[in-house]
This record gives C-alpha cells, structure tokens and sequence, in this order.
C-alpha cells in the first residue's frame, strides 16, 4: 500500500528521492576524498621522512660531528646528517635542493620513476615536476644556482642527472616543489662547507615518547636558532589541518540535510493534506492514529532508503570520478578511494533520521484529523 501510495505522486516523490540522493552522494565523496587525502599524506610523511625528530637550520652552521654523537645515544637506531636548501634555482625555476650521504637513500624510500640514484658526487635525481617543466632527460647537467651570503652571492653548482623521483610532499616542512637530491658531499664541497650540515635526521629505535621529547628539548636548548620537528608533530599538524577542512565539508553537508529536511517536510505536508479524506476513512473503519501514522511513516522510509542507497552508490563513483580528475589534471597527489562501511551506515542513519524528523509535523497533524468532521465535510 505504502509503494502504491507513492506511485500516485511520482513527481513530487522523485524531487523529494533527489534531495535525499544529492546529500547523502554529497556526505560519501566530501567524507571518501577527505579519508583518502589523510591516509595518503600520512603514508608519505611515514616514506620520505621516515624519522622521529629532525633538526633543521636556515644556515649551514651544524657540526656534522654533532649527528655523529647523537647516534651513539641508547634507543637511536641511526641519524642522518644532511643539507636542505630551499633558495636555489634551475634556469630561474625555484627548487629545493637536498644532499644526504649516499648511504641512506634507502631509508627515505625515494620513489624512483627512472634512472638510478646517484652514488657519486656531483650526481643528482631530479623530482619529475622539474623534468617535465625543462626537458631534463637523464645522462643531461644542470646547473643548480644557490644564493650565498647576506651580499646577495651566488654558487653555480654543475649536477649530472642519474634519475627522476616522484614526492607529494612539496608543501611541508618548508620544502617545495622540484626537489633535487644528491650525495651531501657535492653540496659540501662546492659550497665550501666541508663538516657542517643544516638539518639531521634522528630515528630511534623502538617507539619511546618520552625520551623523543627530552631528545627533543635538548637539541632545541642546544641550537636555539634551529627547528626540531617530531614526525608525530607534523602528522598532528596535518590531521589538524585536514580536520579544519573536513569541518568546513561538514558545515556544507548540513546544509545540504537542512535543504533535504524542508524538502521532505513538504512532501509529508502536502501528502497528509491530499489524503485527509482517506485519512477520515480509516479511522471510520477502526485504524487507530498509530496505525494511519505508520502507513505514512513506511512511505518516508522507503524514500529515504531508497534515496540513500542511490546516494551512497553515486557517492563512491563521485570519489573516483574526483580522483581520476586529480590525475588527468597532474597534480601532485594521488588520493586513495577507501571503502567506508561504516560511512554508508552512518549516511543512512542519518538520512532516515533527518526524513522522519522532519516529517513530524504532518506526522502529529494526522492525530488531528476527526474522521465525522471530513466525511462530513465530503
């Protein structure tokens, strides 16, 4: 009977499933997307710097010496002295260049897209954002300019190409894009630095948060002018940030479920007030109100679980719509669609809670209808 129901008012009945549909595939893509950029940007913090603490200076002004002690602490498993620079340039194209002892590359997990690392000093593996903006092909020299000093002095620093290298993480810890790592010996020599690095990568050996922070709180007394990251700080910083985006998501879902609830409020209305004769009958025939209120209450759910299945399942396709969009477009990310479960069981919960709340009203409107007075009226 309920299904029969809908059937006659097709129309209205299909804008009040596309209003369920639309928030309900909205709450799937906004909440898939933000998932999956989260697992991404964690997995590749966790990869290219696979670390627990780093020590980084503007200047290259700390005693390679210093990583040398620190590594024969307890609870450190091994610590790697390198030198960031981010003021550098590739025939005017900012890039940020990185020299780490050719010993661990491994650690980092470089994602190699050709080539091979470079083993040699004077080598270098180029980022494939730096490749495909200069026509750099492996076997060719660049040459890498760094600004030096407070008169405005610039290195011009010769790197043959061994390889390209693929990192979404251009953004954090001061990085950018187009990176370019090479032995940290080709930067010591040609910058004249020879025993001093700038940053130092500390990983221990068994999780131990509270050593990490009095690990953490030394170095940063001991170099006041450098920074001291945690890994587990910059991932905290990151959920924080995506936690600010996925509010800002929310507020739009709300508001989609504010457009749906009025939606269906008004269908509920106008179904009680065209039905108020058979409403009358039914009750001159002995249905109690309950019984009249459950008849239009199966018509809303069957809406809404209908509404919310199609939703959910146009919510996932959006997900990989979004993503294959952000690949065809380049970027420099590729974000995950993970399959929720408990996602769709929420969506539907809540789709079937904003329809049944708000069709209360015409709900409680049914109790007021005297079945003498419309067959009366009728």
């Amino acid at each position: 009977m309920s299904v029969r129901n809908l059937g006659g008012r097709r129309t209205r009945v299909i804008l009040t499933m596309l209003a369920i549909v639309y928030s309900v595939a909205l709450m799937i893509t906004l909440e898939t997307m933000t998932y999956g950029f989260k697992v991404a940007i964690t997995n590749e913090v966790e990869n290219i710097l696979p670390i627990d603490l780093m020590v980084y200076s503007q200047s290259v002004s700390i005693p390679e010496e210093v990583a040398q002690v620190i590594a024969k602490l307890p609870h450190v498993s091994y610590v790697v002295p390198a030198i960031i620079i981010s003021t550098a340039q590739v025939n005017g194209k900012a890039v940020t260049l990185i020299g780490i002892p050719s010993q661990y590359f491994s650690y980092f997990e470089v994602h190699m897209e050709s080539g091979s690392l470079p083993m040699s000093n004077g080598e270098a593996i180029v980022q494939d954002t730096l490749v495909q903006k200069d026509n750099i092909s492996i076997g060719d020299t660049i040459y890498v300019q760094v600004l030096t000093g407070i008169q405005g002095g610039t290195n011009i620093i010769p790197l043959k190409v061994t390889g390209t290298f693929s990192s979404i993480l251009g953004g954090f810890l001061g990085f950018q894009l187009n990176m370019i790592v090479t032995p940290i010996g080709t930067l010591q020599n040609d910058l004249d630095d020879d025993g001093f690095v700038n940053a130092i990568f500390i990983k221990l050996s068994q999780e131990n948060p509270a050593y990490l922070n009095q690990l953490a709180t030394a170095l940063s007394e001991y170099f006041p002018n450098a920074d001291v990251y945690e890994q587990s700080s910059v991932l905290s910083s990151i959920s924080n940030a995506l936690s600010m985006v996925n509010l800002f998501f929310i507020v739009i879902i709300a508001l989609s479920l504010i457009v749906t609830g009025l939606s269906v409020a008004n269908t509920a209305i106008m179904n009680v007030r065209e039905r108020t004769r058979e409403i009358g009958i039914l009750k001159a025939l002995g249905a109690s109100n309950g019984q009249v209120i459950t008849i239009f209450l199966l018509e809303i759910l069957i809406m809404s679980i209908i509404g919310s299945v199609v939703g959910i399942v146009l919510g996932i396709a959006g997900a990989y719509l979004a993503r294959y969009v952000i690949i065809k477009l380049n970027l420099p990310i590729i974000i995950p669609v993970i399959l929720l479960p408990a996602l769709y069981g929420y969506s539907l919960i809540i789709a079937i809670a904003t329809s049944i709340v708000a069709s209360i009203p015409s709900l409680i409107s049914i109790t007021r209808i005297r079945p003498m007075e419309v067959l009366r009226i009728e």
